[in-house]
C-alpha cells in the first residue's frame, strides 16, 4: 500500500472507532467534529508533505461516514466548476486543504481535477517550485505555486483543453501560540493572466478548521474566477468578518507573441481557441517548420508520423511547432508570425511557437518528444559545420537522445549533382556510426507517406496569382 493510502486508511480507522465524522488537519491530527479533543494520527512514518492522494482514495473518504460537512453554497459552486470545461492542478500548503476534499466530494471531479498535492515540508515545496523561497506564506510563493501547477496541468492534459494552475499557502492557527499573523494567500495562473488573493485573519476569531475553511472557500472562489464563472456564483455569505479585507492583484500578458519575441516566455501554444503560455508539453510528436505556407504535405507528414509512433508507443498527440527565430535571419516580425499561424487557428490545428531554431534546442524544451522532419532538414541536422565540428555535433545529438527525444524522417524527391531526381530517405544519408548507435533517427516508409509538394513552388505560384 502506498504511504498516502496508508495514511488515509489509518485515519479512517480512527474515525470509525470514535463513530463520529472527522476532519483531517494538515498538522497530522484528526479532529473529531462535535468534540474539543484531537486524536493523534500516529502517522509519523508518513510525511504529510508527500501525501498525494488519488481521486478514488479522496472521494472514498469524503463520501463515507467520515464525510466533512459542506455548506450548500460550496456544493453549488463546485457543481458549476465541474460543469466548466477547464481542468486544474492544485498545490496547497499550510491551509485550504478542505477545498481539495470538497472538490472531490461533489460528483464530476474527474472533469476538473487533474492532480492535487500538499507539499507541506519545505523540501517538498522546493521540489515543486524547483527553487527555495524566502517566505513560504506570501503572495510571491502562492504565484510561483500556481505557475508550477499550470505547467503541470499542461503536461497532464491534451491539446485544446483550458487549464488552470492553483496555488495556496497559509499561516494559520496551530497547536502553539503563534507570534505572527494568521494569513492566507491564494493564486491562479491561466497562462496570460495571473491573479492573487491575500487576507489577514483575525486571531482568535475561528479555530483551525474555521480558518482552513475560509482559505478553502477563497480558493474555490479564485478557481471559479479563473474559469470565468459569473461573480454572483461566488461564495460570499459571512466569509470574512470585521476588519478582514481581501486584497486582489491581477497581472496580464497583453500579447503573448510579443512576450515570446522579447524572451519573457519560452513557448506560446494555440489550440482549440486556447492560448497556453510558457507551459511546454513533453512526450508529443512535433512537426517543426516555417509553414510559409502551411500545406497538405505538412498535414500528411504529421499524420504519417503519428501513425508510425502509435505502432510503437500507443496513442500519442501531434502538434506543429514554429520557431520565431532563425539562426541566420534573426527574429521574425510579430505581424509575420501572426500571419503564418492564422491558418492553424482557422483550421483548429494545434501549433506552438518557440525561439528554438535548432533541434537540440527544441529537445531541451520538449523532453521525451518525437520530431518529424523532411529529408532536406535531416541532411542538415547531421552536418558537422552547423555544430562547430564533428565532436560538437555528436555532443548535441547525444544530448537530444539523453533527453528522451527521437527524430522521424520523411523522404522526398531530391536532385543530385547530375540533375537526376529520385526519392530519397534517411537511409540514403551518410551518418557517422556514433550517431547511428544513438538510435535517434528512424524513417517514415514511402508507403506511409510521400508528398512532392514544395513550399518554395507554392510561394512562387501564390506570387504569380497576386500579380
Amino acid at each position: 500500500m502506498q504511504p498516502a493510502c496508508r495514511w488515509a486508511s489509518r485515519a479512517a480507522t480512527v474515525a470509525q472507532k470514535v463513530l463520529r465524522p472527522i476532519r483531517f488537519l494538515p498538522s497530522g491530527l484528526i479532529a473529531v467534529r462535535g468534540s474539543h479533543r484531537s486524536y493523534p494520527s500516529r502517522l509519523h512514518t508518513v510525511q504529510p508533505s508527500h501525501a498525494v492522494l488519488s481521486q478514488r482514495t479522496c472521494r472514498t473518504l469524503a463520501t463515507s461516514s467520515t464525510a466533512v460537512h459542506m455548506d450548500s453554497d460550496v456544493a453549488q459552486l463546485i457543481k458549476l466548476i465541474h460543469d466548466n470545461p477547464a481542468q486544474a492542478v492544485f498545490y496547497a500548503t499550510g491551509g485550504g486543504i478542505q477545498a481539495l476534499t470538497w472538490l472531490l466530494t461533489v460528483p464530476g471531479a474527474s472533469r476538473t481535477v487533474l492532480e492535487s498535492r500538499v507539499p507541506y515540508a519545505q523540501s517538498a515545496l522546493h521540489n515543486i517550485l524547483g527553487q527555495s523561497t524566502a517566505n513560504y506564506a506570501s503572495v510571491g510563493t502562492a504565484n510561483s505555486m500556481a505557475k508550477a501547477a499550470y505547467q503541470q496541468a499542461a503536461k497532464l492534459s491534451p491539446f485544446g483543453v483550458s487549464i488552470v494552475g492553483v496555488g495556496c499557502t497559509c499561516a494559520l492557527m496551530t497547536d502553539r501560540i503563534k507570534k505572527g499573523d494568521h494569513k492566507a494567500f491564494i493564486a491562479t495562473h491561466t497562462g496570460s493572466v495571473s491573479r492573487s488573493y491575500s487576507v489577514q485573519l483575525t486571531k482568535g476569531k475561528r479555530d483551525r478548521l474555521g480558518e482552513d475553511a475560509v482559505a478553502g472557500k477563497l480558493l474555490l472562489n479564485a478557481l471559479a474566477t479563473a474559469c470565468k464563472l459569473p461573480g454572483d456564483a461566488l461564495i460570499d455569505n459571512g466569509l470574512l468578518a470585521g476588519s478582514e479585507h481581501l486584497q486582489e492583484e491581477t497581472t496580464e500578458i497583453a500579447d503573448p507573441i510579443d512576450a515570446l519575441l522579447k524572451g519573457d516566455v519560452q513557448t506560446v501554444e494555440y489550440s482549440n481557441e486556447n492560448v497556453v503560455v510558457d507551459a511546454p508539453r513533453g512526450g508529443k510528436v512535433y512537426m517543426a517548420g516555417s509553414f510559409n505556407p502551411l500545406h497538405e504535405g505538412h498535414r500528411g507528414m504529421l499524420a504519417a508520423a503519428l501513425t508510425a509512433q502509435q505502432d510503437k508507443q500507443g496513442q500519442v498527440e501531434g502538434c506543429y511547432e514554429m520557431s520565431v527565430g532563425n539562426a541566420d535571419k534573426g527574429l521574425m516580425p510579430a505581424e509575420e508570425v501572426k500571419r503564418r499561424i492564422q491558418p492553424f487557428i482557422d483550421e483548429n490545428l494545434p501549433v506552438v511557437l518557440t525561439q528554438a531554431p535548432l533541434y537540440p534546442d527544441k529537445a531541451k524544451i520538449f523532453h521525451n518528444s518525437t520530431f518529424v522532419l523532411g529529408y532536406d532538414t535531416a541532411v542538415r541536422l547531421v552536418m558537422p559545420k552547423y555544430y562547430g565540428g564533428h565532436d560538437g555535433m555528436l555532443l548535441q545529438l547525444a544530448g537530444m537522445s539523453h533527453l528522451g527525444c527521437h527524430v522521424v524522417v520523411a523522404g522526398r524527391i531530391a536532385t543530385d549533382d547530375q540533375g537526376e531526381s529520385s526519392f530519397m530517405t534517411f537511409e540514403d544519408v551518410e551518418v557517422p556510426e556514433a550517431i547511428t548507435d544513438l538510435g535517434l533517427f528512424s524513417s517514415i516508409p514511402e508507403s506511409l507517406f510521400r508528398s512532392d509538394i514544395s513550399s518554395t513552388q507554392l510561394r512562387k505560384e501564390l506570387a504569380e496569382q497576386q500579380k
